[in-house]
């Protein structure tokens, strides 16, 4: 793993994942087949598209993950992208996701492969790391490797964003008490609805009454996003535009987010550039597909705005 320790903006911790995107003509059922028409490749996870449309956006990008031996072709171009990576090799699959989508609606399957490894990072992290990071993003809930980061980040103050993702679905308890200790040095916790209703019944209150104290944000896709602090909620609606692919669209939220963060915009206009980052990645299949630069997503944030 080579490290790079010199002055960034962001510093993100995640996955990243292969995609299979396979039209079908129908959804079968059990014991069922269908037919395939088409079948597309693309870059993605959730780390990495998030990495990826900070990068877009222009900032400065540092992203820690585990790469498979099937991932030469991703990691190279993330490099020619300019991020500057922290991959620690595995000899192994890279993790896959596969959707089939109709018209109608879609199935998936996602495969973990070497993402199971992301932990392992949690010896790879150190201070000068940390220390040279404006703002550290979480992906998933790689619990143990986060509860060493939030540490490191309380110390040098960074500004942390955590987007657990569908990892609440999974929280044992005491992976839920870990969640709870890293909640503590989290400055915006970002969750979609099914997530946020997963903390309420798993009893979370740290995260479900995380924007009493500091920033909570519930993405509704199409809907928008719902801003809660302790001065109160306040709703964000999203750019309109026509969907072909949700996926990836919360990722590109969070880079969006950030990305006004570190431009010292307002929390609700941050929330609103996030939206408008995110409406070119539903309009394509792929999560990295659209992605697009600073000037074009302020576009739709001025129109928003409007």
């Amino acid at each position: 793993m080579k490290n790079n320790t010199h002055k960034i903006d962001l510093l993100v911790f995640g996955d990243i994942c292969i995609d299979y995107f396979y039209e079908v003509d129908n959804i079968p059922t059990l014991n069922e087949s269908a037919k395939a028409i088409t079948l597309k490749k693309f870059f993605g996870g959730m780390g990495a598209n998030t990495a990826v449309a900070a990068r877009k956006l222009g900032l400065d990008v540092g992203f820690f993950s585990v790469a498979g031996h099937d991932a030469n072709d991703y990691i190279s171009y993330l490099q020619n992208l300019g991020i500057k990576l922290n991959l620690k090799a595995i000899f192994g699959e890279t993790t896959h996701s596969l959707f089939f989508k109709n018209p109608h609606g879609f199935i998936s399957f996602f495969y973990k492969g070497v993402s199971e490894k992301v932990e392992e990072l949690t010896k790879e992290v150190n201070p000068d790391v940390i220390e040279n990071a404006k703002c550290v993003y979480l992906a998933r809930t790689y619990l143990n490797l986060y509860q060493k980061v939030v540490k490191l980040c309380k110390k040098n103050k960074n500004f942390v964003v955590f987007n657990p993702g569908y990892g609440v679905f999974e929280l044992s308890r005491e992976d839920e008490e870990k969640l709870r200790k890293i909640l503590k040095f989290v400055d915006v916790l970002v969750v979609n609805e099914e997530e946020y209703k997963i903390c309420k019944e798993k009893n979370l209150e740290e995260a479900v009454n995380f924007g009493n104290k500091k920033i909570l944000i519930i993405t509704k896709g199409a809907d928008g996003a719902d801003v809660i602090t302790n001065s109160g909620s306040v709703h964000v609606d999203a750019y309109k535009t026509k969907a072909v692919n949700e996926s990836g669209a919360g990722d590109a939220f969070n880079a969006g987010f950030i990305a006004a963060h570190l431009r010292n915009f307002n929390l609700t206009d941050c929330v609103r550039f996030g939206n408008a980052t995110a409406s070119f990645v539903v309009e394509n299949y792929g999560c990295q597909t659209s992605l697009i630069d600073w000037n074009a997503v302020m576009n739709r944030f001025d129109k928003l705005k409007k």
